[in-house]
């Protein structure tokens, strides 16, 4: 199984399937469409069809979900948001077609979220819940491999979604995504790719015991 594969998000390539985002009173509702205006047929990746990503215009908040199929082309999931702005991203494998993550603005209410600013300082030791995790330092240049290495302090994650842990990176414009999977089974260390420079907030997400905990980071991208 290739672990380092990860998707990004390109503007080179046309999109063959369109995603629309909707939230509705506590529940967000998932409709996609390809080219010829037919649910496509979407591959399983990391045990469900479909990894549904909501983060806020500030990047404070940060939602993985899994939305179940309503019917074919139709998904929904519960989650209660707060009133604001938000950018969804449907990381999904269609059968046959290709597919670009594009951000679904997601307006909830009526008080906007701004974009934000991130800081290049930040504390590289985060803790939740009593579990530990520190992202060693790092050096992320455009267009190489940056190892992104996780020290869980002795203890080993339990297997989450099919991987020892998973990442997802978002530009302070919340306009990239990258979702990264560990490069093997048994070390928590994630290859990522970034093809513009800019500040990144990431989140590791790693399972201890039955609960998963989620470690934001904040790294800056040079040419």
């Amino acid at each position: 199984m290739d672990y380092s594969k990860h998707h990004h998000h390109d503007h080179n390539v046309e999109s063959e399937v369109k995603t629309n985002v909707m939230y509705n009173d506590g529940k967000v509702f998932v409709d996609l469409e390809d080219d010829n205006g037919t649910p496509p047929e979407l591959a399983i990746q990391h045990e469900k069809e479909m990894h549904f990503i909501i983060v806020s215009n500030d990047l404070e908040e940060y939602y993985h979900l899994h939305p179940e199929k309503v019917q074919q082309g139709s998904y929904s999931v519960n989650q209660a948001l707060n009133n604001g702005t938000y950018q969804a991203f449907v990381d999904i494998a269609p059968e046959n077609k290709v597919y670009q993550i594009e951000p679904n603005t997601l307006q909830v209410g009526t008080n906007e979220t701004s974009k934000a600013n991130l800081e290049g300082k930040d504390n590289w030791t985060k803790v939740r819940n009593g579990k530990t995790v520190t992202l060693d330092a790092v050096d992320a240049i455009v267009g190489e491999e940056v190892p992104l290495v996780f020290d869980t302090h002795g203890e080993k994650p339990d297997p989450h979604l099919g991987a020892l842990g998973h990442v997802v990176i978002v530009d302070e414009d919340v306009e990239q995504y990258i979702h990264v999977h560990p490069a093997s089974d048994d070390t928590p260390t994630f290859n990522a790719h970034f093809s513009k420079p800019g500040m990144y907030k990431i989140w590791s997400e790693f399972k201890f015991g039955d609960k998963v905990h989620v470690y934001p980071f904040i790294i800056e991208v040079k040419e």
